[in-house]
Parts: C-alpha cells; sequence; structure tokens
C-alpha cells in the first residue's frame, strides 16, 4: 500500500506541475475551506486529491468513478482523507443500470457512455448510472459548490439535467470540453454555451497558462490534438 501511495502522491503532483497547472493552481487558490466538491469522472484521482486539500477536513469531495478497480484503488488511497467518499457510478441523466466503453486496448484512460467517435468499438462493461442529484442525495450533500466534470463526450447530458441545481446552489464547474467528443449538431463547445445561457454563467477555458473568453475559442487553434497547449478544460462561474 505504500508503494501504491507514493505513486499516487507522484501522479497527482504530476498534475499540478505538468499535466493541468492552470487548472490545478485555480483550484488550490478558490476552493474554499469547508465547501463542497463533486469530481465527476475522477479516474486515478489527479484532482480528487487537491480539491481535498482545498475544501480541508471540514468540507466534502465527494468522487464518482465508472471503473469499478480504479473506485476501489481511489478509496483506498484516500483512507486518510475523511473527507473524501467514492462511489463507483457513473454520472449520468437517468439512473440505473448501462454499459461504460473501454478501450478495446484495455487502457483505463478513458469510460465513455457514448461511445468512442474514432469508431473504435471498445469494451463494454456494465455500471450503474446515477444522476447529479441522486450522488448527492446518497452522499448526504445538502448543497455543492464546485463541480469538475470528466467524462469522455458525456458531460452535456448531465449538464442539461443538472439546471435545479445550478440555480439552487450557483456551484462553480470545471468541465471537460472536446469538439472530438461532439455527439450532434448542438454539441461540443457550441452545445456548452447553449446549455449553460438560461444559468448566467460566465465561461472561460484554460489555454496553457492563460484563462481566456469562451468567445475567443477556436477548435483549429485550441483543441489540436499533439500540440502542448489543449483548451479542454472550461471554466463556469455564476453571475449574478
Amino acid at each position: 500500500m505504500l508503494v501504491a501511495r507514493l505513486r499516487w502522491l507522484h501522479r497527482v503532483w504530476r498534475y499540478r506541475f505538468y499535466v493541468d497547472p492552470a487548472g490545478i493552481a485555480w483550484i488550490r487558490r478558490n476552493v474554499a475551506r469547508g465547501q463542497y466538491a463533486i469530481d465527476i469522472g475522477a479516474h486515478k484521482g489527479g484532482y480528487t486529491y487537491w480539491l481535498a486539500r482545498a475544501v480541508g477536513p471540514a468540507g466534502r469531495v465527494v468522487a464518482a468513478e465508472p471503473q469499478a478497480n480504479l473506485a476501489s484503488r481511489l478509496a483506498d488511497l484516500t483512507q486518510r482523507m475523511p473527507q473524501v467518499t467514492v462511489h463507483n457510478v457513473a454520472v449520468s441523466d437517468a439512473n440505473g443500470p448501462a454499459e461504460i466503453v473501454l478501450r478495446s486496448s484495455g487502457s483505463s484512460h478513458g469510460a465513455s457512455l457514448t461511445g468512442w467517435p474514432d469508431g473504435d468499438p471498445g469494451i463494454r462493461v456494465p455500471v450503474m448510472r446515477s444522476t447529479l442529484r441522486e450522488l448527492m442525495a446518497t452522499s448526504g450533500l445538502s448543497r455543492v459548490d464546485f463541480i469538475k466534470c470528466d467524462i469522455e463526450g458525456h458531460e452535456l447530458r448531465v449538464l442539461r439535467s443538472c439546471g435545479e441545481i445550478f440555480e439552487r446552489d450557483r456551484p462553480v464547474l470545471f468541465c471537460e470540453c472536446e469538439e472530438r467528443h461532439r455527439q450532434d449538431e448542438d454539441g461540443g463547445v457550441q452545445g456548452l454555451v447553449h446549455t449553460m445561457a438560461p444559468h448566467r454563467y460566465r465561461i472561460r477555458f484554460f489555454f496553457g497558462r492563460e484563462l481566456l473568453d469562451v468567445d475567443r475559442f477556436d477548435a483549429a487553434k485550441h483543441q489540436v490534438v499533439g500540440q502542448r497547449a489543449y483548451g479542454n478544460n472550461f471554466l463556469l462561474e455564476p453571475m449574478p
């Protein structure tokens, strides 16, 4: 377990300084002690760790991960963080059984409820779906202050089902959105803007160490696969 924990700590610090330095820095500066956060698509805990550090012992972090082996491992690794609760569920717009699609290569890098746009048939694995509202109820959360959402193209389905939560709690959202995962005409970044427009959120995206307004987004410039700077993480902050 010691070796596993050391490897995990190496991973989370790599996230801070290499994978997403700007996003992690924003979380460390702005997520406050005592707040309640939800990590949708927690994977191996690269963000879960920093959210737990930010909210402190008086806060809560609910991490949802659909891959059972990763959820179990993350639960073990966060045993010393009592503010963290890990659930093996796929957050979606409905409750009940479903299938996630893993990569055919066996990589745990991603798990999708919608399939892979590059044509990879993948490996189908049974999973339980949960709405955000149900996840909050199961976890005993009366509110949510910050939501991180990275679920391989299924993000808009979740956001479109959360209007009541956005209006009631006004959480900050840290959401992945990629044009290559677009599922329909109202998908991608355009779909994100349309989905959140009724809820009065300011939308910006991280590009390198910059935080740019969404109206400057250009997929041909900001989402080039293989380019060091890649603008797939969007910050949504509630406006009055």
